[in-house]
């Protein structure tokens, strides 16, 4: 999904407890600056921006602070509001631009999307065999974000599916990804995305949130940023983690036995995100059965992208979206 293209380029992402964003030559990431500050509670809410004008005004002031004003920008989509589809067309179309204008000619009628006013984009595996999966989110929600960045100044360039997104990244750690069939999982504190990734394409999406009450995160700073600490009894969080893991085994047996006839499974697990628990999460899951798991440490991102950390790794993979050297 793009909207426009200039030489300098910024990568923006948000969630319920931080804004963070990567500034970047088109050619090179080793000269690249990180910035990141924590939100207070309510200005985004399970992925959303609720608090607009709070939202505008601190992103206002902060594009001034970090010397970013009139870059380009590219941010996700909110995530909450993505899906996928798999659809059926006419064979004679092969070329993207003309399944697309099928889809929408179709929107409402053969096609239908839980949005009024859809953002779409179209992937097409095998050209000519009339199947394509279409990747679609709330324009609306999309608009909102466009218009919040060019009020602070700054110029919205690609809007992406961030788990999608995130897919580009692994495997440039990960080179024979694609000759796998991968669960990819991002944690954040309070929400998860996931993809299931099969011989280079993407075959399940899912998002959900995780139960925890936001009082009891405390944002500190630290000498690289922030970070949040839990204001309680630990084991009370991790009982809610146990959740969202027990029902990646549920979407991992289903996407053998429901959607393969028990021919395909998941192959290995790549655990990534910036969850305080992400060593306890990649653990427990490694626990529960015999598929390997990946987690991105630190000195693993290190290692592939020096300088970088692992919860960095969202605005790394936007900044794949064209080549740059690492």
């Amino acid at each position: 999904m793009l909207f426009g293209k200039k030489k300098r380029h910024v990568s923006l992402d948000y969630n319920d407890f931080g804004l963070q964003v990567l500034t970047y030559s088109s050619a090179d990431l080793s000269q690249a600056k990180a910035y990141s500050i924590p939100l207070d509670e309510g200005i985004v809410v399970e992925g959303i921006i609720e608090d607009e004008l709070a939202f505008f005004e601190l992103l206002k002031e902060q594009v001034k602070n970090w010397g970013i004003k009139g870059q380009n920008v590219r941010f996700f989509v909110p995530e909450s509001t993505v899906m996928m589809k798999s659809i059926d067309h006419p064979k004679e179309l092969v070329d993207k631009k003309a399944i697309k204008e099928y889809v929408e000619m179709e929107l409402g009628r053969a096609i239908h999307l839980p949005f009024e006013n859809p953002l779409i984009d179209i992937y097409d595996a095998k050209q000519g065999d009339g199947k394509a999966t279409i990747f679609a989110t709330n324009a609306e929600e999309v608009q909102k974000v466009v218009s919040i960045l060019m009020d602070a100044g700054l110029t919205p360039a690609v809007a992406d599916i961030k788990v999608i997104s995130l897919i580009r990244f692994v495997d440039r750690i990960l080179p024979n990804l694609a000759d796998t069939t991968s669960l990819i999982v991002n944690w954040s504190i309070n929400e998860i995305s996931l993809a299931i990734y099969s011989f280079g394409e993407v075959e399940f999406l899912r998002f959900q949130m995780i139960e925890t009450e936001r009082s009891k995160w405390q944002s500190r700073y630290t000498e690289d940023g922030f970070e949040y600490v839990y204001q309680d009894d630990i084991s009370h969080y991790q009982m809610a983690l146990m959740d969202s893991i027990a029902e990646i085994e549920r979407i991992i047996n289903f996407y053998r036995f429901s959607l393969n006839k028990g021919e395909k499974g998941v192959e290995q697990i790549v655990v990534m995100g910036d969850s305080p628990e992400l060593s306890y999460i990649a653990k427990t899951i490694e626990g529960q059965g015999a598929i390997p798991v990946h987690i991105f440490t630190d000195q693993m991102i290190a290692d592939a992208f020096p300088n970088f950390k692992s919860s960095q790794a969202s605005l790394i993979s936007l900044a794949l979206k064209e080549d740059v050297k690492a």
